[in-house]
C-alpha cells in the first residue's frame, strides 16, 4: 500500500505530481471550496503542514528503525560466538585450549596473505591444498609414516577443536600417578568413528546412550553427533554431562570474561583458571613455609593467536587485580611509555630489551623487605653489599629506565647496557663513583683503566685482563680456557649511562644520529607499532639481521645446508617485538613476529 494514501489529500491529487512541501509558496495553496471564508487561509496550510509532518515523522521513524536493524545485524554477524565444541568442556576446567583449523572469519584471508610471503604459497586459490600438503608432510615425518593424514587426521579438522585439563589432572601428575582429567574434542566431517581415527578399538561401556570405546591403556574414545571425544573414560563422562546438561565452559562467566578479552577472530586460544592451581600449589607446599599469594576467585589468564597479513600476533591477558598497598616510603610505579633507547641504538642492532621505572620497582621491593620483619637478615645483607655504592637508596633513586642490547661489531657481536637517570648530573655522578671504585679495585692487580675522548665525550675503558686469570681468581679451573682479554667501556652523555662489551660498542652508540638509529629502521617501526609502542617492558629482535649473521658464522658445508633448506624460508622473517603493560584494569602482553 502506498503510504501517501494516508495523507489528507484526495486520490486525484495523489495521482498528479505534487509540489515539494519544502518549496510550497503561499500562492500555491488554494482554499477548499466549502471552507469558511475566515478559516480558508488557515485550514489549507495547516492541512499541508500536518501532512508533511506526518510523512517526515513516518519516514524518519523508518530510517531510525532501518539503522537500528543494521546496527543489530552488524553486532550479531560481527560477534564471535563460542564454538559448540566448548560445550563438551566442563565448566570447572583449569586449562582450556581452543584450536580453529577451519580458519574462522577473516583468518583464512589473513593466513593466505601471510603464507604468500613464503615460497610455494603464492597462489591463494590453492591455499587449502598447500596447507594439507604441509600438514601431511609434518604428520608423516613425526610418525615415521605410521599415520595417514588424509584418512585419520584431516577428518578431525572440519571445525573447532578443544582440549581441557582439570585441576585434578595436575595433582595426579605431580604425585606421579597416571594422568587423569584430560579431554580432547574435535569437530569431524560426520563420517568418522573411533576405529577410523585410532585403528582397532574395543567396546568399553555405554554412557548416556553414547558408546565409549577403549583405545588402549587409559585412553578412551566416543563419538557424539559430529564430535569425537578422546581422553579417560571419566573425562568423557564429564564431557558428555557438560554437553547434555548444559554445563559446559561456555556457561562459565569467568571463561566468557576471559574469552572476551581477545579481539577479533583467533586461530587458537589458551585459558587458565588460576584459582584451582593456586589452591593446588598451596596444598602442595603446606608445611614448607612458602607463601602463596591469594589471587582471588576471579583470577584468570587468556592468550589468543591470530594472523594479520604480514604478522603473527599473540596476545596474553590477565584478570584485573586489586592494587596492592605499597609499603611505607615506596615510590609509585612509573607510567607506561615509549622506548627512549631505540633512538640511541644503531640501526643494525640485533635486538634489545627495555624496562621502564626500574628504580621505582627496586624501591618498592626494598620497602617491602623493610616492612617484613622476617626478611631483616636478607635486607641487612643487601644493604651491606651496596654500602660501597652509597647504600640501597643511592642505587635506586636515580634510575629511570634500564635496557640491554646486542650490537654487531667488527669482530663479532657486542653487548650494551643502557641506564637512564633522572637527570644528567645524577648519571655523571654515578659514572664517576663507579670509576673511582674501579681505580681502587685495580690497585695491585692486572686491571688497567684508561680514558679516551670521543667527540667531546670521555670513554672509560677497563681492561680486566685475560679470562683465565679472572676464572682462576674465582677458584675455577682454567686448564681449557683460552686467554682473550676482557674489556668493558662506559661513558655518559646527558642523562644516559652507556656500558659496552665488545670492540667499539660505546663508540657506535655515541655516533648514532636520528636517521641512522634503530628507531628509524622500518623493521623496528612496523613490529613496534603492531606490538604497541607504549609499554612498561619493551623487547625487539631483528630477525632479518640475525639470519644474516648466522649465515656469516657457518662453515662452508653448514652454509650450503642452511642456504638450501632454511634460508628460503628464514630470509622472509623481518622482526619480532614484545610489549607488556600492567594496570589495575588488567595485564596485557603482546608478541609479534613480522615477515617481509
Amino acid at each position: 500500500m502506498d503510504p501517501r494514501s494516508s495523507d489528507p489529500i484526495d486520490a486525484t491529487a495523489a495521482a498528479e505530481p505534487r509540489p515539494d512541501p519544502r518549496r510550497v509558496s503561499q500562492g500555491d495553496l488554494e482554499p477548499a471550496a466549502d471552507a469558511a471564508p475566515g478559516l480558508a487561509a488557515v485550514t489549507a496550510p495547516t492541512q499541508m503542514v500536518g501532512a508533511s509532518r506526518v510523512r517526515w515523522l513516518v519516514g524518519g521513524g523508518l530510517a531510525v528503525a532501518a539503522v537500528a536493524a543494521l546496527v543489530l545485524a552488524a553486532a550479531l554477524l560481527g560477534a564471535s560466538p563460542l564454538p559448540d565444541a566448548l560445550k563438551y568442556v566442563p565448566a570447572d576446567s583449569a586449562v582450556v585450549v581452543e584450536l580453529r583449523p577451519e580458519l574462522p572469519g577473516d583468518q583464512r584471508q589473513h593466513v593466505g596473505n601471510f603464507l604468500a610471503h613464503f615460497p610455494g604459497f603464492e597462489d591463494q586459490s590453492t591455499l587449502s591444498d598447500k596447507i594439507d600438503e604441509a600438514l601431511a608432510r609434518i604428520i608423516d615425518d613425526a610418525t615415521n609414516g605410521q599415520i595417514d593424514y588424509a584418512t585419520r587426521v584431516k577428518p578431525l579438522l572440519a571445525g573447532p577443536m578443544a582440549i581441557s585439563v582439570s585441576a585434578d589432572a595436575f595433582g595426579s601428575m605431580a604425585s606421579g600417578n597416571s594422568p587423569t582429567g584430560y579431554l580432547a574434542i574435535a569437530t569431524t566431517d560426520g563420517a568418522v568413528s573411533c576405529d577410523t581415527v585410532f585403528g582397532a578399538t574395543t567396546a568399553l561401556e555405554t554412557y548416556r546412550e553414547v558408546e565409549i570405546r577403549s583405545v588402549g591403556a587409559d585412553l578412551a574414545c566416543a563419538v557424539h553427533d559430529r564430535y569425537l571425544l578422546a581422553g579417560t573414560a571419566d573425562s568423557i563422562h564429564d564431557g558428555l554431562d557438560a554437553r547434555l546438561d548444559g554445563a559446559g565452559i561456555d556457561t562459565s562467566a569467568k571463561y566468557k570474561a576471559a574469552r572476551a578479552a581477545v579481539e577479533g577472530d583467533q586461530l587458537a586460544t589458551f585459558y587458565l583458571d588460576g584459582t584451582p592451581l593456586v589452591d593446588l600449589m598451596r596444598d602442595a607446599t603446606a608445611g614448607l613455609g612458602a607463601v602463596i599469594p591469594d589471587l582471588g576467585s576471579d583470577f584468570w589468564a587468556m592468550e589468543g593467536l591470530r594472523v594479520i597479513d604480514d604478522a603473527i600476533v599473540l596476545d596474553a591477558y590477565g584478570a584485573p587485580l586489586e592494587a596492592a598497598d605499597l609499603a611505607s616510603g615506596a615510590p609509585t610505579s612509573a607510567a607506561a611509555s615509549e622506548s627512549r633507547f631505540a633512538a640511541h641504538l644503531p640501526a643494525g642492532s640485533l635486538g634489545f630489551v627495555e624496562i621502564h621505572g626500574v628504580g621505582a620497582y627496586l624501591g618498592q621491593a626494598l620497602a617491602a623487605l623493610r616492612a617484613d620483619a622476617t626478611q631483616a637478615d636478607v635486607l641487612t645483607q643487601i644493604e651491606d653489599a651496596l654500602r660501597v655504592l652509597g647504600g640501597t637508596d643511592n642505587l635506586t633513586s636515580w634510575i629511570e629506565e634500564v635496557g640491554a642490547a646486542a650490537v654487531p661489531t667488527s669482530d663479532g657481536v657486542g653487548a650494551a647496557l643502557l641506564v637512564r637517570g633522572v637527570d644528567a648530573d645524577a648519571a655523571a655522578a654515578r659514572a664517576a663513583q663507579i670509576r673511582n671504585l674501579l681505580v681502587l679495585a685495580s690497585t695491585g692487580s692486572d686491571i688497567t683503566i684508561r680514558d679516551t675522548d670521543h667527540d667531546g665525550v670521555t670513554i672509560t675503558t677497563v681492561d680486566l685482563g685475560d679470562v683465565s686469570s679472572l676464572l682462576g681468581g674465582l677458584g675455577m679451573s682454567t686448564t681449557d680456557v683460552a686467554g682473550p682479554r676482557v674489556e668493558i667501556s662506559f661513558a655518559v652523555r646527558d642523562d644516559l649511562l652507556i656500558v659496552g662489551v665488545g670492540n667499539g660498542v660505546v663508540e657506535q652508540i655515541l655516533d648514532v644520529e636520528s636517521g641512522s638509529s634503530l628507531a628509524a629502521a622500518s623493521t623496528y617501526g612496523h613490529a613496534t607499532d603492531l606490538a604497541g609502542a607504549t609499554s612498561s617492558v619493551h623487547v625487539f629482535v631483528a630477525l632479518d639481521s640475525i639470519v644474516e649473521h648466522v649465515g656469516a658464522m657457518l662453515s662452508p658445508d653448514e652454509l650450503a645446508t642452511f642456504q638450501g633448506d632454511l634460508a628460503p624460508y628464514l630470509e622472509h622473517l623481518a622482526g619480532a617485538a614484545v610489549s607488556s603493560s600492567m594496570s589495575n584494569g588488567g595485564n596485557h602482553m603482546r608478541w609479534v613476529i613480522t615477515v617481509k
